[in-house]
């Protein structure tokens, strides 16, 4: 609890520093005993550390930058191409930096080419700065490494001019390479790795390069890598350089600002940490495209270093979690929190690109695979090449609609995505076309990608692609042009492509026009029912689809309940301005349910949402998304299976590949306790869409039910590549360890790497299974602790926990019965309130009944508990009935009936559930019946 309150108290102050930095850079200077002063429990460590700030301020004025040299007039007036140094012929100047200009030469002697570096004229009678150079000759003679440029000679002269004759290096340097287009993952980590043991064998050495930054960096046409210029380098002895060889020579801070480590720019000394952050920084950069600490000026950026952290969300999906773990290490403000040697990285990026899904990324990268900040298709592709099913049937061809590119104004973004969705919908409804689906081609959305790595990565036989730009925002005389081509995946081939130029009011035609070309170009003879979809027109006012695409683009954008309302304020708008447009109800029901399911239970949105899917039924009844819409009314709004069953049915038959109809179907299956059927229409969805991590996860949960828990620890990895920053894939692989090994420990591990990748808003699922993990290890104060520092109510469709009956059970293990009345008593009063509000929700019951029996009141519990079980069997809702029946069990442990309780748990254990022997073994909750000979019956022959 201690180490939380510190952390507390550190980010309060974090926070309050990052804002006096904000108003300072803005130019304004605010009072620091003012401003102190809205923090009155931390006003002496606040000021201090502003104080702290302040005086490195005087460093900041006087900010040494390599990049804007201080001696580029002197090279222009003395430029040597053309001239002779020695036996080298000066050809042209290839560089200059903060300690000389370096040109191309021809060493005339041995036929080569060679770079020599020359001292600014400057700086020839400065005997500190012909001290430094004459070191940056040693030090380069003494390393003798494949990714370090070679020294071969000195050349001094008499007018004090010296030279380093220097190995030429073809190529651009990282600097140029990155300015022309990212790096992809594996050509980052490839360069990282010569950077890092570059870096390593001069550290060895005693030398610190302490200007490590991409400009100084070299990659030869072959791939090899070159680290440059160690002007500013130094041998580290531990001693107090001398004042000829200080970092902050005169007057300036050696290095550039942007790879700076704090303590370099506070002019301190730098040690091998200094190139160990310098690295960090490349590494985000090559990983991201961004520099982890940019501002406007060098003041800007030094104060960013110093104060603030770097945007981790901006690093790729699929950035290895080593690799990610590894970057922030070497980002440490303090050093000695840094890795203590940059072999470390060597190790850690040679462990990434070792393991099988990077050999596959390796072929991926040949293969022109593309790269991106946002993007986490490559590494899921990896996973589903190596995973994928094989191919369901060879009469059925695999198609890729990517969202075709916007050529009008960004503000008209969200219609090329719209129009790209109608398309695909068309062409799913076709029989022999299996369509993957958007959410999994959105990945795609302008980014370089290669058609045999999309192959790959998806499966698919042909991708569709284009542009589109439209005249004038709804204007039905308005024109718009789609420019579509088809191209055979396997060898980027294109079958055709055609341009399509109509007026606004044809809009239904020319989305038809493109689909029937496909099927054509496909040699897909289309069913009579399927080119009357492809021509169907699902409104005849222009303006009133407008809205309903906007609403797509919504209700497709999260489950925010921000978002959803936005759509259904676009939906309200669309039939308002069409009354008989029938896709429109069926999506404005769809989000009305969404509403009722997760966030308002009332009998006023159910009967919206039945309203509007009843008026899309009365229009347009043959229509599969009106179909869906209502299957989802009866399964949402009164977990009606066997009727929400009947409706996907009929959607099925018009749309056998939609993978969210497939879903659902999975959902509802599971729901009844099909889990093999369930799980089947599942890995079809996966297939449909593979990089849909709800996807991932909900097959996850469906192997836990069937206890086959090394799948289920495969789909959740799977999930955690396609999301490291999303919780679930963490929380899910946490309960398979639990539950499948009874492994506390290995559980631990992949929550505590979760909370490093997902943000603390989004970390209650994680932060509440290491409360279980904390009880289930006796750990009941660190349970606590969380408990406090995350105090939420559990609440899911299967469940509801107050916070107050959370605390009570753990009071209660602990044997503090005092506290643990309290908070029963006040679980209590809270459960009473719900259950007023919706008498017949199972969840509250049980949790009442529970409540009921800590404070010994036997009958109560139980009449509750058997209610909860009543209200909501297994046969009505087989995982809810699950939590419905484990609840019972306990119930009946604390009212002392421990026949049964053994009853109910063998009941759990004898067909699939979450209930495993592991469980039993691992739960507080089960400790009166250990010694019970029916619960040592269940251990011995549990699952």
């Amino acid at each position: 609890m201690a180490s939380q309150m510190d952390e507390n108290q550190s980010a309060t102050v974090k926070e309050a520093l990052q804002r006096f930095v904000d108003v300072y850079l803005k130019g304004q200077r605010p009072d620091i005993d003012d401003f102190v002063k809205q923090y009155p429990q931390h006003e002496v460590q606040l000021k201090k550390r502003i104080q702290d700030l302040q005086e490195i301020d005087t460093l900041f004025d006087s900010i040494f930058q390599a990049e804007r040299s201080e001696f580029e007039d002197e090279a222009a007036a003395n430029d040597l191409v053309g001239r002779k140094i020695g036996s080298f012929e000066i050809t042209e100047m290839i560089g200059r930096g903060g300690m000389g200009v370096v040109y191309l030469a021809y060493d005339t002697k041995l036929k080569r080419s060679v770079a020599v570096k020359s001292m600014p004229v400057e700086l020839q009678t400065d005997p500190a700065a012909r001290t430094r150079f004459r070191r940056e000759a040693e030090l380069l003679a003494s390393l003798n490494h494949p990714n370090i440029a070679a020294i071969y000679d000195i050349v001094e002269q008499d007018e004090g001019a010296g030279y380093l004759i220097l190995e030429y290096v073809p190529g651009e340097t990282l600097a140029e390479r990155l300015a022309r287009e990212p790096l992809k993952l594996e050509q980052a980590l490839s360069v990282g790795r010569q950077v890092a043991e570059a870096i390593s064998a001069a550290h060895k050495k005693g030398i610190v390069h302490r200007d490590l930054k991409p400009g100084n960096i070299k990659i030869t046409p072959d791939g090899q890598v070159k680290v440059l210029d160690f002007g500013l380098a130094k041998p580290h002895t531990g001693e107090t350089e001398n004042a000829q060889t200080t970092a902050t020579q005169r007057d300036h801070i050696m290095g550039t600002p942007a790879y700076m480590s704090p303590e370099q720019a506070r002019g301190e000394e730098a040690d091998h940490h200094t190139d160990i952050w310098s690295f960090g920084c490349i590494i985000y950069q090559m990983l991201t495209g961004y520099l982890p600490f940019e501002g406007q000026t060098a003041t800007d950026t030094l104060a960013r270093i110093i104060e603030r952290e770097p945007d981790w969300a901006a690093l790729p999906q699929e950035t290895p979690t080593s690799i990610r773990t590894l970057v922030q290490r070497c980002l440490e403000k303090n050093p000695d929190s840094r890795p203590s040697d940059i072999a470390e990285a060597i190790t850690e990026i040679t462990k990434a690109l070792g393991t099988p899904e990077a050999t596959l990324l390796r072929k991926l990268t040949r293969a022109a695979m593309f790269a991106g900040a946002a993007v986490i298709v490559v590494l899921a592709g990896v996973w589903f090449s190596l995973n994928r099913q094989a191919k369901p049937s060879s009469e059925e061809i695999r198609l890729v609609i990517l969202p075709f590119d916007n050529l009008g104004p960004a503000e008209d973004e969200w219609f090329a995505d719209g129009m790209t969705d109608e398309i695909t919908s068309r062409l799913a409804r076709i029989h022999r076309l299996g369509v993957i689906s958007r959410q999994s081609a959105m990945q795609y959305k302008a980014r370089e990608r290669s058609a045999r790595v999309i192959h790959e990565e998806l499966g698919v036989d042909y991708i569709l692609e284009g542009t589109i730009q439209r005249e004038r925002p709804w204007d039905p005389n308005s024109r718009i042009r789609i420019r579509a081509q088809l191209i055979k995946a396997t060898e980027d081939i294109h079958i055709w492509t055609e341009t399509y130029d109509k007026n606004m009011i044809e809009i239904f035609q020319l989305q038809s026009d493109v689909a029937e070309q496909v099927a054509q170009g496909l040699d897909i003879t289309l069913l009579r029912p399927e080119r009357k979809a492809l021509a169907s027109r699902p409104t005849q006012n222009v303006e009133a689809y407008g809205y309903y695409l906007r609403g797509n683009e919504y209700s497709q954008r999260s489950n925010l309940e921000s978002d959803i309302r936005i759509a259904v304020q676009m939906y309200e708008k669309a039939v308002e301005l069409d009354p008989n447009f029938a896709l429109a109800y069926a999506q404005l029901s769809r989000c009305h349910l969404s509403i009722f399911w997760s966030r308002e239970r009332s009998d006023a949105r159910l009967t919206l949402a039945k309203q509007a899917v009843d008026k899309s039924l009365e229009l347009s009844p043959d229509l599969p998304e009106v179909r869906l819409a209502l299957g989802h009314y009866y399964y949402h709004g009164h977990l009606n299976y066997d009727r929400a069953l009947e409706q996907f049915a009929i959607a099925r038959k018009s749309q056998p590949n939609n993978d969210e109809l497939l879903s659902y179907i999975g959902y509802v299956q599971r729901r009844q306790g099909k889990l093999e059927q369930a799980l089947a229409n599942q890995e079809k969805a996966s297939e449909l869409n593979p990089l849909s991590i709800s996807i991932s996860c909900e097959i996850g949960l469906t192997y836990l039910l069937l206890r086959k828990h090394t799948q289920a620890e495969r789909w959740y990895e799977r999930a955690i590549l396609l999301a490291p920053d999303d919780p679930r894939g963490y929380y899910g692989k946490a309960w398979a360890y639990i539950r499948g090994q009874g492994s506390t420990k290995k559980a631990r591990a992949v929550l505590e790497e979760g909370l490093k990748n997902v943000k603390s808003e989004d970390s209650a699922g994680i932060v509440n299974s290491l409360i279980h993990i904390d009880v289930f290890d006796e750990n009941y104060q660190e349970a606590l602790d969380r408990l406090s520092f995350k105090p939420e109510d559990v609440s899911d469709p299967s469940s509801f926990d107050p916070i107050a009956l959370r605390y009570a059970l753990i009071y209660r293990y602990m044997g503090d019965n005092g506290k643990a009345e309290q908070n029963f008593e006040q679980a209590i009063s809270i459960l009473k309130s719900k259950i007023r509000e919706d008498p017949n929700d199972a969840r509250y019951r049980s949790s009442l009944g529970i409540a009921y029996a800590g404070l010994g009141r036997r009958d109560d519990a139980i009449r509750e508990g058997e209610l909860g079980v009543e209200l909501l069997p297994v046969t009505k809702d087989f995982m809810g009935g699950l939590v419905m029946v484990s609840d019972l069990a306990r119930i009946y442990v604390m009212a002392g009936e421990f026949d049964a309780a053994i009853e109910k748990l063998e009941s759990l254990l004898t067909k699939p559930g979450a209930m495993t022997k592991h469980l039993l073994l691992l739960d507080p909750a089960w400790d009166p019946i250990r010694t019970h000979p029916g619960f040592k019956k269940l251990v011995e022959s549990g699952k």
